[in-house]
């Protein structure tokens, strides 16, 4: 039986137009249902709080819709009401914003002078217009040849006056009471599918499972749970956000003495819903009311300073703090589903394009044919530190590669900067070096600026200054040799920095041929050996170390470090064989951990470790720790 096969990309090209088409021809049906859809997750939570009182699916629907529409149409009347005063009280700042306009000519140098060259602009641009008189004249004597005529008497054109019709009541209306009508059925149509949403909604998502989720039950299930909580978290969190906002516009206001600052302030609460727009037109609107109504520029300007102060402490430190975790998606996602939605549906797509996001998100997040649109337009670094960190030094860009690990270090200890970006770079390093993708000259670049970044780390966190010296019970020192190359090398490098921060002093051997290195460790005599090794490539050299390490001091303990190893321990021990090592790590915590098994008693302060860092399960290491 054939497998079902992929869509091609013409396939999926036609498929993404017949769905922007559906979406903007379709927006007459889909817009109300979009709305009636956000209103259904923002109320659906205090309907389940009501519901839990016992009073009833039908009861708690209704209460809450009635009130929750009650509270917008009383907001709406107020509004309305309060507006029209301020459209009638207009007039009666003209003369105000005339006198404003006469003394900023009048200070403003050159404004008569500028006035006339305006004018002048604009008279030559009639009539070089085409299609006027001047112009039709001017072309006329150009074909002809002649003269241009300067003097003399002109021909007056004949006024024409067009007499309209009387077109009734519905024609003096015109736009205005078709754009009523639509916004009443708009709001209508809202209502009542929010209803039915509310009343329907364990209905619609056994449907909604019947359509999509036949074998994958689990998959469908978690993305509408986290979309159902996301939307709702964050329709809640910017319904209070822009509370909030209104309440501080609407009491500066009432300070500085603007009137209406309680619809400024319910306005602008609203507006907000609106990206980017809104907020302008919020600030703007009571701004121009100062203006008009006072005398003077201190009123208006404090309106625009409070507008600026509300908007940097709303914007620049309620909201990023509060959106963190509740939306998903990055500030370039918001601005490209504002821009896209705005443009199939208008302004309504501004209100619905951040919840629209986070719904492709979370679709992104748990359908793996759609994890596109996770990685556009989700809030996770498009980039893990540890390839972001490689990428900067393919690009020879030393000082970029350093804010990475710079940015990465806030708050964690420098083991953990080790184990979780440098180590997994270096095996990205290994990966593309053994695929031959790198040449010898970014080759050098990498491992000697990787080698720069551990030594200035070691020395800013001060491993250097540790007196770290060795433990008593050790009858040798402690060696960490790498198993085959450079990157093996720095990983030790990087062993050497915990183990001297966890209190114990090593030495370690320089990556050469494996005869120089045997020889290194037979005169020392270590007590324990640290082989280190970047798995999949080094694991037989580190092999072939252990079992020639043993052979030649058969009282060293051996302990390799496969880095970032993700295979199961039983299964390494497998590859590496009988006679090997009795001990395995595979990060940078697990083995200053398991050196403290073989030496419980350090002489120096314990090494940095995760807390969910553990030792591979080895029976060797319960007998040697007690």
């Amino acid at each position: 039986m054939k497998g079902r096969s992929e869509p091609t990309p013409p396939l999926l090209v036609l498929t993404a137009m017949a769905v922007l088409a559906a979406l903007y021809f379709g927006r007459e049906v889909l817009i109300p249902f979009a709305l009636a859809v956000l209103v259904s997750f923002l109320l659906a939570p205090p309907v389940s709080w009501l519901e839990k009182l016992r009073l009833g699916r039908m009861v708690s629907v209704v209460t809450v819709l009635a009130i929750t529409y009650s509270i917008a149409g009383a907001l709406l009347w107020i509004g309305a009401q309060q507006f029209s005063n301020i459209l009638a009280e207009l007039p009666e700042y003209q003369a105000n914003i005339e006198a404003k306009v006469r003394r900023l000519e009048n200070t403003a140098d050159g404004s008569s002078r500028l006035s006339r060259a305006i004018a002048g602009v604009n008279a030559i641009a009639t009539e070089l217009t085409p299609g006027s008189t001047e112009f039709e004249k001017r072309r006329d004597l150009r074909r002809s040849g002649k003269p241009p005529i300067t003097r003399g008497r002109e021909e007056k054109p004949v006024p024409v006056e067009v007499v309209k019709r009387g077109e009734g009541i519905g024609g003096s209306l015109g736009s205005i009471s078709s754009s009523l009508v639509y916004i009443a059925g708009t709001l209508a149509a809202v209502v009542v599918l929010s209803l039915f949403m509310l009343l329907k909604r364990g209905d619609l998502r056994d449907r909604i499972f019947r359509l999509f989720g036949r074998g994958r039950i689990n998959v469908v299930t978690t993305a509408m749970d986290d979309a159902a909580r996301r939307v709702s978290r964050y329709l809640l969190t910017q319904l209070c956000v822009n509370c909030t906002y209104g309440f501080l516009l609407g009491v500066g206001l009432f300070f500085i003495g603007v009137p209406y600052f309680i619809f400024w302030g319910a306005l602008a609460a609203v507006l907000r819903f609106i990206p980017y727009v809104g907020t302008l037109i919020a600030g703007a609107s009571p701004f121009v009311l100062a203006l008009a109504l006072f005398d003077g520029w201190k009123v208006p300007l404090l309106t625009l300073a409070l507008w600026a102060v509300v908007e940097a402490l709303i914007s620049g430190a309620l909201e990023p703090w509060l959106y963190a975790a509740r939306a998903g998606i990055s500030s370039l996602a918001v601005l490209l589903s504002a821009a896209f939605w705005t443009m199939l549906w208008g302004p309504i797509g501004l209100i619905v394009a951040t919840p629209l996001t986070v719904c492709l998100v979370v679709l992104g997040r748990h359908v793996p044919q759609l994890e596109f649109l996770y990685i556009l337009f989700g809030d996770e670094p498009a980039l893990a530190p540890e390839a972001s960190y490689y990428q900067r030094l393919l690009s020879l860009d030393e000082d970029e590669a350093r804010d990475v690990l710079d940015t990465y270090i806030k708050g964690r200890t420098v083991v953990q900067l080790y184990d979780e970006v440098l180590i997994p770079a270096l095996s990205l390093i290994e990966h593309d070096q053994h695929e031959g993708e790198l040449d010898e000259k970014q080759q050098k670049f990498i491992y000697q600026t990787t080698r720069d970044l551990i030594e200035d780390y070691g020395d800013e966190f001060g491993t250097a200054k540790n007196n770290a010296t060795e433990s008593g019970s050790l009858r040798g020192p402690i060696m960490i040799v790498p198993a085959r190359d450079e990157a093996d090398e720095l990983a030790g490098l990087m062993l050497a920095q915990t183990l001297r921060i966890g209190g114990y002093e090593s030495k370690t051997v320089a990556v050469g041929f494996l005869r120089e290195m045997l020889t290194a460790i037979v005169r020392e005599k270590p007590s324990i050996l640290f082989i280190s090794a970047l798995p999949p490539f080094a694991v037989g050299h580190a092999r072939s170390i252990c079992r020639r390490a043993r052979q030649r001091l058969p009282e060293v303990k051996p302990i390799i470090c496969l880095w970032g190893a993700k295979e199961d321990t039983e299964e390494i021990r497998g590859r590496l064989g009988a006679g090997c090592a009795d001990y395995l790590v595979k990060s940078l915590s697990q083995a200053g951990l398991q050196l403290r098994l073989l030496n419980p008693e350090p002489e120096s302060k314990p090494v940095q470790q995760d807390a969910h860092e553990e030792i591979p399960n080895q029976p060797e290491q319960v007998e040697a720790g007690r």
